[in-house]
């Protein structure tokens, strides 16, 4: 494989079980400066192995058990911190599956719980009729043997469930802070609590994470999707707060901002009756640390660093 990639113009490394240590560590360095764009590996980084730039990870054999798999997945889900690789933008992962493992055991996505209901018992299988093969139950094709398979009619005349409605999780509401629209514009969200804050602003297409905490330098969290970095930026005030300040200052929603906060806000903030102590403190914090949030986006994204 690593051959194929060379021979189309693609620099790529093979490591395997018979290197040596400094002939491993030389073609990991070469993957981590960027000198090849493709890592081949036969058994050895499926776990243990970590580059957060990864984006792309393509399987070439089935594996046996799903947790194999996972792992093997999981060298390219890492988040991108931006101070550890200053100028990456990674906003997804691809992976390409050859291997027919998410055929056997289902995609990643599958095994998600979000309402901690835990599951037990073994997934439902059935056998291919060519191979013999156990295969899950809702496989139409074997994906061992490739064997088609027909799908047998309800003879109980059972209708075909309808009218599904897929619904999102919003994130916002599942974390312990109370994150608020700063502007009314979806474009800016911040969350606070005691010593800390955190923020995700969007910029030319791309939404940016940013963390800050009393007597600190104010952090880039990451760069990407929505989802994504509102979650860093969650993960950083549950690191630096606690249950405790995160349920205290949800009280302050039901109370209106102090007279020292309005002293902190512009004129119409005394006439926003909606405005309350929490939404105060939020925007306090942004305008605190608007000119430091800004250059620090900024920075992130020029060109050269994109390009870095």
């Amino acid at each position: 494989m690593a051959e194929a990639f060379n021979a189309a113009g693609i620099p790529a490394g093979l490591i395997h079980g018979e290197l040596s240590a400094d002939e491993r560590r030389n073609i990991l360095g070469a993957y981590a400066s960027g000198e090849i764009a493709v890592l081949v590996n036969v058994a050895v980084l499926t776990e243990g192995f970590d580059h957060p730039p990864t984006s792309c990870v393509i399987l070439l054999r089935p594996s046996s058990c799903k947790s194999t798999m996972i792992q093997m997945v999981g060298r390219g889900l890492r988040t991108v911190d931006p101070e550890e690789h200053p100028g990456v933008v990674k906003t997804d992962c691809v992976v390409l599956d050859f291997g027919t493992s998410s055929l056997m055991h289902g995609t990643l996505e599958q095994d998600v719980d979000l309402d901690d209901r835990s599951a037990s018992g073994s997934a439902p299988t059935k056998t291919c009729p060519d191979c013999d093969a156990e295969i899950p139950l809702g496989a139409r094709e074997c994906p061992l043997c490739g064997a088609l398979l027909v799908e047998q009619k309800d003879e109980g005349g059972a209708e075909a469930l309808e009218g599904f409605v897929m619904t999102e999780i919003d994130l916002l509401k599942r974390s312990s802070f109370q994150w608020v629209d700063l502007f009314g514009d979806e474009a800016a969200l911040m969350a606070t609590g005691f010593t800390a804050w955190g923020g995700i602003f969007w910029m030319d297409g791309l939404w940016y994470a940013v963390g800050g905490r009393r007597g600190a330098q104010l952090r880039l969290l990451g760069i990407g999707e929505r989802a994504v970095c509102l979650a860093q930026a969650d993960d950083w005030l549950n690191t630096h707060e606690s249950d405790e300040s995160a349920f205290k200052t949800r009280g302050w929603l039901g109370q209106a901002p102090t007279e020292k906060q309005l002293q902190y806000l512009p004129p119409s903030a005394r006439q926003d009756y909606g405005l309350t102590r929490y939404h105060a403190s939020a925007l306090i914090s942004f305008r605190f640390n608007k000119r430091a949030i800004r250059q620090l986006i900024q920075a992130a994204a020029t060109p050269e660093r994109r390009a870095a």
